[in-house]
This record gives C-alpha cells, structure tokens and sequence, in this order.
C-alpha cells in the first residue's frame, strides 16, 4: 500500500514522540535512582542520586570535598558549620575569595557541642550530610537526632592521617559521580607517602625524640600535645608521629578526648626533645597563636615561630640549640595533604636522609592537579631558614 506524505509525516511524528516519550522516562529514572555503599563507620546507606545538595557537617572538611567536587563544590554546598572561618581563616578566606556564594551557605550549629537541630538540617532539603566518625566515637545526641529524622548520613573517617583521608575521597567520588577524579587524587597521595614510609623503615640507629605542640595558644600558654585518645589509640598527629621513626615524648604521657592534652612544662624539659615542632593555622579566637596557611608570609611566622623559644627553660633545651624548631599547618594532622606532612617531618628528622625531597613543591603540584584553588602563603617554616 502507497502512503501519503502526510500520513508519513504523522507517523514520523508519532514515533518521534514515542522515542521523545521513552528518553524522557529513561531520564527520570536515572534521577529515582539510588546507590548503596558501607560508609567509614561500617553502616550501609542507600542514597538518592544525583546529590546536588550537600550538607557538610564540619567545614574543615572542605578540603576533602573540594578535591573531589572541584569547582562544583560551590553550587552543591548548602550547608556546614563555623569551624572552618575560625579554625582555619587562611582556607575560608582562600575559598570565598574563589567562589563568592560560599560566604551565603547557611551555618548551622556546632556537632560537637550538641547544638544542631534536625529541623534546621531537613529544611535545607540536602540529598547528602557529611559526618565524620569521631562525632559518634564521642556518644553525639545530633547525631542520634539526624538519625531518627531520617537524614541522609554519610561517615567519613580521619583517624589515620595517611590512610583515612584517601579511603574518604575514594567514598565520595563514588556517591558524588566522581570516581575517576577521586580516585586519581588518592592514588597521587599513596605514591607521595609510600616512598618516604618505606626508606623511614630502612633506616637504622637511633631514634630521634620529638615534642609536637598545637600552636593555638600562642608562646605564653602551652598547647595542646598529641599522645593516645581514651581508647588508647593515636589519632590525628599522634598517629602520624607513630608512623615516622621517631620518639614522640608525649606518648604514653598524654591521654584525653581527640588524644589531646597538655604536657607539663617540667615533664618536656627534662625530656629534652631533638625536635620541636608547633602546628600553626588562623585561628580567629587566637590572635597570639602560630599563623600559618594560604595567607601567611614567612617572615612574620618565623618571628611567631621564634617566640616559643623564649618560654622559660626553653634557651637549654638541645632542639632550641641546635635550631631544630619548626611548624608545620595543623590540618596536615588529619587532613589529605598530610602527606606534607609525612615528607616534611622526615625531612626534619632526618635532613641527611631526605635532603632531596621538596614537600613545598609537592604540595603546589597537589594544588595545581586537584585543588581548584592556587596555592599561596607559608604552610612550612623552620628557625634555620630551611
């Protein structure tokens, strides 16, 4: 049978429309569709996906979100919390200045002080909340709240400083759609740490003692040390001086919530430490403390850095002799560019061992392949100069 033109043009329509009809359908139940991973806490979560509203819960978080998200990272966060602005200005101010509708995301509560609400968190519609494990290890009533009310949790871990932040990023390439970029980022910082891991074990003799101190308080006030939490484990810059053939004279000494606490004077001075070394960030509460990040220039840390040797008794100690004070940016401690701090802490233990190795220039090339902000300032800073 001969048809018309016009009967086939209707019949192109309608199999056009049928086709139009099923892509349509196709895209919505891409939309509906879910993904289940065991989050860092061993929980299993069923996500729905896309996820385009995200909630961080700790916005000091935000390095490991930005490597993986890159410069959506500024359409997709809705929601976290203060500790970023005042515990690490130098980022926050890096980031605003990047991208502008940051400084409008809505700032919840504190986790860690019990003052978030599920109605807050809910009316902010998020596909994702990101937590991360210490916040249940300490018994949290949000989190049991967020729980109840049906949010959408997902538990990254920070225990480890050189395994933790990687498992963490390869999690959130996978429910954010970013495997590959993910996971690319993780595999760099694995072969950043293992080689200096590895040559740390070759080496023999004796073992170098270290005294770390966060530097919040500023040279009149000691700070915190770093030994074992309260389930005698090392965490944060305990666990990464565990790792590094040294001697942390705070272990065993100090035990506390985050495995923080503070030494005593007369306790460190006869320890007699071969290294000192003060973390450093902007802490806005802290206006004395070391300052270090994208914003720092070096001069005026090495002068900060300088103060905290003249706290009594410090002249005789053989690290302030011999010049091996140093301090190092404090998000290393727990963060996925601890392999910063990996590589500079060796090379502070062992100069002879490492002379070669740059961690200021590996910690740009980090920035220039998975960061989408540049890096500046001084995160690094020795009195010797080096």
């Amino acid at each position: 049978m001969k048809l018309s033109v016009p009967l086939l043009s209707l019949l192109f329509l309608m199999s056009a429309g049928c086709q139009q009809e099923k892509q349509t359908i196709t895209e919505t139940a891409d939309k509906n569709s879910t993904i289940t991973v065991t989050d860092l806490a061993g929980r299993e979560v069923t996500l729905q996906q896309p996820i385009e509203r995200i909630i961080l819960m700790r916005s000091l978080g935000l390095y490991e979100l930005a490597a993986v998200l890159g410069d959506e990272v500024e359409e997709k966060l809705v929601g976290w919390d203060s500790s970023l602005k005042t515990g690490d200005l130098d980022t926050w101010q890096k980031y605003i200045e990047r991208f502008p509708r940051l400084d409008q995301v809505t700032i919840l509560g504190d986790i860690l002080r019990d003052t978030v609400s599920a109605e807050a968190v809910l009316a902010l519609k998020p596909d994702l909340v990101i937590m991360n494990t210490y916040m249940l290890n300490r018994g949290s009533k949000t989190v049991e709240r967020l729980e109840q009310a049906g949010v959408p949790l997902l538990f990254l871990r920070s225990e480890d400083p050189f395994r933790d932040p990687q498992e963490s990023i390869r999690l959130l390439g996978q429910v954010l759609g970013k495997t590959e970029r993910a996971n690319a980022a993780a595999d760099w910082i694995d072969a950043e740490l293992q080689p200096v891991l590895s040559q740390l074990k070759t080496i023999e003799g004796k073992v170098p003692t270290i005294y770390l101190e966060a530097g919040t308080q500023g040279p009149e006030k000691y700070g915190n040390t770093f030994g074992e939490n309260q389930q005698g484990k090392t965490v944060n810059w305990g666990s990464v001086l565990a790792q590094l053939r040294c001697q942390n004279i705070a272990a065993g000494a100090i035990s506390g919530l985050y495995g923080m606490g503070v030494i005593r004077p007369e306790f460190l001075l006869t320890a007699d430490p071969e290294v000192i070394v003060i973390t450093g960030a902007h802490w806005t509460a802290f206006p004395d403390s070391l300052q270090l990040g994208y914003a720092t220039d070096r001069s005026q840390a090495t002068q900060q850095l300088a103060a905290f040797t003249t706290r009594p008794g410090w002249s005789d100690l053989a690290a302030v002799k011999n010049q091996r004070v140093h301090g190092i940016h404090t998000r290393f401690g727990s963060h996925l560019m601890s392999f910063a701090a990996a590589q500079q802490l060796a090379k502070w233990l062992y100069p002879e061992k490492f002379q070669d190795l740059n961690p200021e220039e590996r910690l740009r090339e980090f920035h220039q392949k998975f960061l989408p902000v540049e890096m500046s300032g001084t995160w690094m800073v020795s009195l010797d100069g080096e």
